[in-house]
């Protein structure tokens, strides 16, 4: 619950709520289950994924009043997370969370592990605020280090709870929900973060950027959803560490740079060369980009490609094609693409002067369908393509 008490309380209390509820149900019949099946063969509970809805999901225990069905619960006591294959740098660095990890106290539970990370988060995105309240001024140069440098702790944290879960013998279908709920919440750190150096608050740059990295987010839950498997990586080299890793590094590098006189130029006075500048080989609409404008350009590519592989793995998954669930996995995507576009028909002057509070209306509300749908992913339950949730945003 403290991870919700760090950001604005715009759609926080809804989803502390649904999460906290989650979580006291999973632990409750998690206990219940394991007498049950030292007791006997447990009934296959439903397997809600191979259904389809367009508004109404399935009614929880307790007349509506919990946050899981019977069969969600049980389907959450008998979940076993299965990570996708991971990269050179994790194989690298991994001995390197390890040996941290084994200096952690044997009494430090694994949730605490995470939320020392989710903290990290939290610092870094208040302090930018305070700093550039709508994201568009320049940032002292060690507000944009320390935002790298919580990055980063934040990430090597996030690979150390699992190590702790497993050496204390703590790893539960819980702390895979707490985990990822901070992952959620992260996000509008790591956006934060990158704004604090390019100035891009008050803009359609911004909010694309923001839209496009929870977007891609949602996707890896989604296709979690439909093949069990949490994607980490697309190919051997480029992954969820190169990411973080990444984000924090550079930012700690854009410390120690010039950004308004790197960021605000543009890209034909700062890699192309004049002699290929004249040859018009390189479009005008390409040469005359601001460096921060073609440095999100190529990030938006990059996701483009993650997006794109996770859509082909989804719709060639045996479990997909085997049920015919290619409509019903396509159809829910629909509420998160129309988040991603709501902010854009906003009025200019509301949309460029209150980029703060639209980017937490927006990340607050991507993050509560997010965690539902890892929620309903762990419990096999039926995700409704049209979330009611998202309704106030679009009011």
């Amino acid at each position: 619950k403290k991870q919700e008490t760090t950001t604005p309380k715009l759609h926080t209390q809804h989803s502390s709520a649904f999460l906290l509820h989650s979580l006291l149900q999973i632990t409750l019949f998690s206990k219940q289950q394991k007498i049950t099946l030292n007791m006997c063969e447990a009934p296959t509970p439903k397997n809600g994924v191979k259904t389809h809805t367009w508004f109404h999901e399935d009614q929880t225990a307790n007349s509506g009043q919990a946050a899981l069905t019977n069969d969600g619960a049980e389907n959450i006591a008998r979940h076993k997370y299965k990570p996708g294959h991971y990269t050179h740098l994790d194989t690298f660095l991994n001995p390197f969370w390890t040996y941290i990890t084994d200096l952690l106290p044997m009494s430090m539970a694994p949730n605490v592990v995470t939320t020392l990370g989710g903290l990290h988060c939290a610092m870094s995105y208040l302090v930018l605020w305070y700093h550039s309240p709508n994201m568009d001024q320049p940032v002292p140069d060690w507000v944009v280090a320390f935002s790298g440098f919580c990055t980063i702790a934040y990430y090597t944290f996030d690979c150390m709870d699992g190590k702790q879960a497993r050496r204390t013998g703590n790893s539960t279908p819980l702390g895979q929900l707490f985990d990822h709920g901070f992952d959620c919440l992260c996000l509008l750190a790591h956006v934060s973060s990158t704004a604090g150096y390019l100035m891009m608050g008050g803009s359609y740059w911004y909010l694309s950027m923001q839209t496009s990295l929870q977007f891609s987010f949602f996707m890896a839950q989604w296709e979690e959803y439909y093949t069990e498997i949490l994607p980490h990586a697309m190919g051997n080299w480029f992954g969820v560490t190169e990411v973080n890793y990444g984000i924090g590094l550079f930012a700690i590098l854009n410390s120690l740079l010039d950004r308004e006189q790197l960021w605000l130029s543009k890209v034909k006075d700062v890699l192309i060369p004049a002699s290929i500048l004249e040859t018009s080989i390189i479009p005008d609409i390409v040469a005359d980009l601001e460096m921060r404008h073609f440095g999100l350009s190529m990030w938006f590519v990059s996701l483009l490609v993650l997006v794109t592989g996770s859509i082909y793995r989804v719709m060639t998954h045996e479990h997909v094609t085997k049920n015919g669930l290619y409509f019903p996995a396509v159809a829910k995507l629909i509420t998160p693409v129309m988040i991603s576009m709501a902010p854009f028909i906003l009025p200019k002057n509301i949309l460029f002067n209150e980029t703060r509070h639209i980017s937490i209306a927006t990340g607050l509300l991507f993050s509560f369908l997010t965690k539902k749908i890892i929620v309903f992913s762990m419990a096999k339950m039926t995700y409704a393509a049209f979330q009611f949730e998202a309704l106030p945003l679009f009011a």
